[in-house]
């Protein structure tokens, strides 16, 4: 119980991007003097810092406690379809160090090679011997990476490498660290959650507009995986498009937009993308009821005008018994899905169940 509270803590500062021991206590519905005691022990084993005091109200002013982002630091490698993504990342999840590897389409000897040489150049500078410090590696990636070929204009044989069972046993031995996996959605979902634009939601469906559109859900606080880990995915998703049925992927992803579009290419490609968008959008919700649909991508000016067309697209179709969740752009842009991946690690050895924090009170 204890080490689970500690979890909570951490969470809730996380989330908070600062807090005092009483605001912990009201975030967390633990004792004021379970708090203190855990947070003076998280303080004194260097996960927590103080990081100032908070005037106002009565009293003394509150010292706020931040996360220490030299307590630890891990890398997250986003392996996509047209190249490689990396980050290193601090315990606070502020981001230290990125490099792209761009790759027509990438191999598993290419990951592996490009992730030694980051880890080993990035590594050597940090103000802990790695051994001490490194929490792990992330690695995002598509679950159906070499699927899709022919909107790809990929190779039965580049395909095939990423469809056989031991690609995780092969990345493992390639790199000397402990390895966390986790799909591409997923894994910008939960940077979403923990250090992006959904860090006050509980409930949000996180849209990617990458070359394949792909996504997450995120429900009471928790990334929602499912069965297979790939909930949220997306692409298949079916949608009523040209009077016709389709997939969301052949008119969200960025693969059919035309290379070096103007202005003019662009515009009507985030109206055909919003209108099959929609659909889905609509769909989720009826069944969810989401507070927000959250949509981030490589490029800023897409993304901004795919929001401008799905709102108007929603505000203009909804059904009369439905609740719009907010429409809201993602803060991270093109290294989401790396960011996730460096707090994969993070994830799994500091956070407990996020849907005990945030509670809503009985009037919200």
């Amino acid at each position: 119980m204890r080490r689970y509270n500690e979890r909570l803590i951490l969470s809730a500062v996380r989330r908070s991007v600062g807090a005092s021991k009483a605001e912990l206590a009201r975030l967390t519905a633990l004792s004021p003097q379970a708090v203190v005691r855990i947070v003076d022990q998280l303080e004194e084993d260097g996960f927590l810092v103080q990081a100032g005091r908070r005037t106002g109200g009565m009293g003394q002013p509150a010292i706020v406690y931040r996360i220490n982002g030299e307590r630890g630091y891990t890398v997250g490698v986003e392996v996509g379809r047209a190249g490689l993504t990396l980050v290193l990342l601090d315990f606070d999840g502020q981001r230290k160090a990125m490099r792209q590897v761009p790759s027509a389409f990438p191999t598993i000897d290419i990951v592996v090679e490009e992730t030694n040489r980051f880890l080993s150049e990035e590594l050597s500078v940090l103000p802990i011997p790695a051994a001490e410090s490194l929490m792990g590696v992330g690695i995002a990636m598509p679950w159906f990476l070499g699927e899709w070929r022919d909107e790809l204009e990929i190779s039965e044989d580049q395909a095939s490498e990423w469809r056989h069972e031991d690609v995780a046993d092969r990345l493992s031995a390639g790199i000397p660290w402990p390895l966390f996996f986790e799909n591409d959605g997923n894994a910008a979902a939960l940077a979403q959650l923990l250090c992006g634009a959904g860090i006050d939601l509980q409930d949000f469906l996180y849209v990617n507009l990458g070359t394949f559109v792909g996504g997450g859900l995120v429900l009471g606080g928790r990334l929602i995986q499912g069965r297979h880990g790939n909930a949220g995915a997306l692409a298949s998703m079916p949608v009523c498009a040209r009077g016709g049925s389709d997939s969301l992927i052949h008119h969200a992803s960025l693969y059919s937009l035309e290379p070096n579009p103007g202005s003019e290419a662009m515009t009507a490609w985030a109206d055909r993308c919003a209108d099959a968008l929609g659909f889905a959008v609509i769909g989720a919700n009826s069944l969810l009821d989401l507070e927000a649909v959250l949509i981030d991508g490589a490029s800023t000016e897409i993304v901004q005008l795919v929001e401008i067309a799905l709102k108007r697209r929603l505000s203009r179709d909804v059904p009369p018994d439905f609740f719009l969740p907010s429409i809201r752009r993602g803060t991270l842009g093109q290294p989401v899905a790396a960011v996730g991946a460096g707090l994969l690690p993070f994830h799994a050895s500091f956070t407990p169940d996020l849907g005990a924090l945030f509670k809503r009170s009985p009037e919200a």
